[in-house]
């Protein structure tokens, strides 16, 4: 977790959280009264969401954490393959 409160560039404010997990998430992001009410809730914990100004941010950098506190299934990655070997001509000749 950063902590550096001055990285304004790393904050996302709470109504465009879910834009920003669709690529991290299977499936369709939560709607942001889902998102809301989950916090309101306690079920995300107070360390992944920051209160500033009078609106709430959460951290690009806490996007997989905050994911995770939602309950939402995040993406595998995909299988890394092992890297082909390039058959010469002249040995298949």
């Amino acid at each position: 977790m950063k902590t550096d409160r001055n990285d304004t560039d790393d904050l996302i404010v709470l109504t465009r959280v879910a834009f920003a997990l669709a690529p991290l998430i299977d499936g369709e992001p939560p709607k942001y009264r889902h998102v809301a009410n989950r916090m309101a809730n306690g079920a995300v914990p107070a360390e992944l969401v920051e209160y500033i100004r009078g609106r709430n941010y959460v951290r690009r950098s806490n996007l997989t954490a905050f994911a995770q506190a939602l309950g939402l299934p995040l993406k595998q990655p995909a299988p890394s393959r092992p890297a082909r070997t390039r058959a010469s001509r002249s040995a298949a000749a």
